[in-house]
Formats: C-alpha cells, structure tokens, sequence
C-alpha cells in the first residue's frame, strides 16, 4: 500500500471518502465548448449561489457531462425542473487544484490524467469536478478502497 497525501506539481493528493448526496442535475454533451457554454445557464438558473455545491460528473464510457448542485432544502420542490441525481458516495482520490480563475480550469483536464495514471480506479462510479469557490478545484477519481488507493 502506498502512502498519502502525495505531493504533485498540480497539488496535495490525498484519499477521501464522500457519502451519497441528493443532487439536481442537467445533462450536456461532453464537449469542453458546450459544457462551458452550459454551466452560466445551469447556476444562473439557481436562486442564489449562496451555500451551493456545483459539481461536474463524467461516467466513463459516455459522452455525457452531468452539470449538478448539492440539493439544499430550499430546493425541496425543484421548481427549476432540473433531472434529479445522486453523487455516489466511497473513496475517492482527490486532486485540489488552486490558482487564478479561469486558468486553474484549464489545469482540471491535466489534475485528471495524473489521477487515473495513480489511481486503483472503480469505473462503476463517475470523476467528478467539485467547484468549492472560484479558483479551487476538487478533482476526484472514484478507487475501490482506500487501502488500495493507489497502483503498486
């Protein structure tokens, strides 16, 4: 087993364990272009942004990009009509990049290859960008287990 946190020229790695999460949800074709064109409208759509969670989610083998928000209780009636998900829960390894908007967001691609060249990946489960606040990125690459978080 290898050890974590490993330090990498993008950032700190480390292994953490998310739990299944209610999320509403709007689904784009997995084009940078579009998906960068769809998430103004996806958060503009929202009441506010205030104590939201906006997260993007890949499932491998799709061409699908999932736009998605944490569900909040003021989002009981999903008056917005958006599709509704889950954020599957487990072990994850994550990449937290930081920088100046929007050029950290061009690192996001490079933050992924580095997770799955390291990562003992679960494929049932989406990669995920969790947007925490402008300028910072979680990238994280679902593994199986933490205790085997990494390739050996």
């Amino acid at each position: 087993m290898n050890d974590y946190p490993v330090t990498h020229e993008l950032g700190r790695i480390d292994v953490v364990t998310l739990v299944d999460t209610s999320a509403l949800s709007r689904d784009v074709s997995l084009d940078v272009d579009t998906v960068q064109a769809a998430w103004p409208a996806f958060e503009g759509a929202f009441d506010s942004l205030q104590g939201r969670r906006m997260l993007g989610l890949v499932y491998g083998g799709t061409s699908v990009y999932r736009l998605s928000c944490v569900r909040l209780e003021r989002d009981r009636e999903n008056a917005l009509g958006l599709d509704e998900t889950t954020i599957p829960g487990g072990d994850y390894l994550r990449l937290r990049l930081r920088g100046e908007a929007p050029d950290v967001y061009g690192q996001i691609s490079d933050a992924f290859d580095v997770l799955f060249a390291l990562a003992n990946h679960d494929a049932d489960r989406p990669h995920i960008e969790s947007y925490r606040r402008e300028g910072e990125v979680d990238c994280l690459v679902p593994i199986r287990s933490a205790r085997s978080a990494f390739h050996v």
